[in-house]
């Protein structure tokens, strides 16, 4: 065999490109596990780094303990399967399983938070991603190592023990997030978001669909390793108001996704905070701005919460239409200006229910503003619909000539 072969780094590397991710047990992976001594550790590292569902914890590791054509056992293990068992489990770095996977049986998987040993059997999963909000008991594992936390919630106050004290046994958790399941009412301040600030490395949480009141965000705040939050707005402005009366500090608070059912909603939260580490805010609204004050107050307000030379993607962005009585407003160059004070930016967004009326030297005059501009991205999905229709092809060639190197992305309407 050659030298090569013997590196398990690189057998970990061809193994990996020959395994069929969307297939569990790979037939050709596994086939190689039993080729030889040399492949069969690094094949069965490949064959379990991610699980899919639970059975094969039944099915594959302790067939003779296991009912048949269920996914349960009928007996207690014995030491042997309990280190077979352990010789597979140690392999697994994820487990994500999909709404519609096998279950096992609730006492088994139960049973296996309480091995012979004081070692936890999932010692190396960095990763637990699952979306059947009833099996609450996943978040009773021991995961020590676990770095990344997703989870669909139907009820949280039925999760918040579980979450308690999942942040002891999981101390390590850097990205969490929750998601409501098929769309349900999820509040966060309906239960003490504290615990969330026992994991001091959280650097990603996002609540997507879910709304934080301000004295939850006074407590993630305090988190020192946070870079990115995501979370939706209330509908009422009052909920938005500093407890202390002074904005609220996120020192390293570098990507912020806000949704909202209107922009002024977001402008007065932007008023609330100071962002000064700031490279990428995502507004994304239900109902279109009605007028540029809107639009004015928006941008001066992120100008006010963060840094205008560390911001570098800032995008707004509209997905639905509205029935928002009156003609749409018209995005013209002196709205656009308000991203002029943005010397850095590397991304261009903006998609809203307004018309686009710029010529060809408006726009090269803003161009010229951004020497690092990567994308630039106007009205993508609602259009310009103006008379002009959008710049000229010659505008077009003039813009390219213009733009620096690293631009990849234009979204513009061209007038033919």
């Amino acid at each position: 065999m050659h030298h090569a072969l013997q590196i398990p780094e690189i057998l970990l590397n061809i193994f990996g490109h020959c395994s069929d991710r969307f297939d569990w047990f790979d037939p050709d992976v596994a086939a190689l596990a039993r080729t030889c001594r040399a492949f069969k550790e690094p094949a069965l590292d490949v064959l379990w780094e991610e699980l899919h569902e639970l059975s094969p914890l039944v099915v594959r590791c302790v067939p003779e303990a296991s009912l048949p054509s269920e996914y349960s056992i009928h007996r207690s293990l014995t030491q042997i399967e309990w280190d077979i068992l352990r010789s597979y489990t140690r392999r697994i770095q994820s487990i994500e399983l999909g709404a519609d996977f096998a279950r096992i049986d609730e006492e088994y998987f139960l049973s296996l938070f309480k091995p012979p040993t004081t070692e936890p059997l999932f010692s190396n999963v960095r990763k637990l991603h699952f979306e059947y909000p009833d099996d609450k008991y996943l978040l009773l594992a021991t995961f020590p190592s676990l770095m990344s936390l997703d989870i669909w919630i139907k009820d949280l106050r039925s999760f918040e023990d579980s979450l308690k004290l999942f942040a002891k046994i999981s101390p390590s958790l850097a990205s969490l997030s929750f998601h409501p399941y098929y769309y349900a009412n999820i509040h966060m301040d309906r239960i003490d978001p504290k615990f969330i600030c026992h994991w001091r490395n959280l650097q990603i949480l996002h609540c997507i669909q879910m709304p934080l009141d301000m004295t939850t965000l006074v407590d993630l705040s305090c988190l020192p390793a946070l870079i990115d939050l995501s979370f939706v707005l209330r509908s009422t402005r009052p909920d938005q108001v500093s407890p202390s009366g002074s904005p609220i500090i996120f020192s390293n608070l570098k990507e912020l996704f806000l949704g909202s059912d209107f922009l002024g909603l977001v402008s007065h939260l932007l008023s609330q905070i100071r962002l000064p580490a700031l490279t990428t805010l995502t507004a994304y609204i239900d109902f279109r701005p009605a007028r540029q004050d809107d639009l004015s107050l928006f941008f001066s307000n992120v100008w006010t919460s963060g840094s205008p030379r560390t911001i570098q993607a800032p995008r707004l962005i509209q997905p639905y239409e509205t029935s928002v009585p009156g003609d749409r407003p018209v995005l013209g160059l002196e709205d656009l200006r308000l991203f002029v004070p943005f010397s850095n930016l590397r991304h261009i967004q903006l998609d809203i229910e307004w018309k686009v009326d710029l010529t060809d030297s408006e726009l090269l005059t803003l161009v010229s503003t951004w020497p690092c501009l990567e994308e630039l991205s106007i009205n993508t999905e609602w259009g310009w619909n103006t008379l002009q229709g959008g710049i000229t092809p010659n505008g077009l060639l003039q813009l390219l000539q213009l733009c620096p190197l690293v631009l990849t992305t234009i979204a513009l309407a061209i007038d033919t």
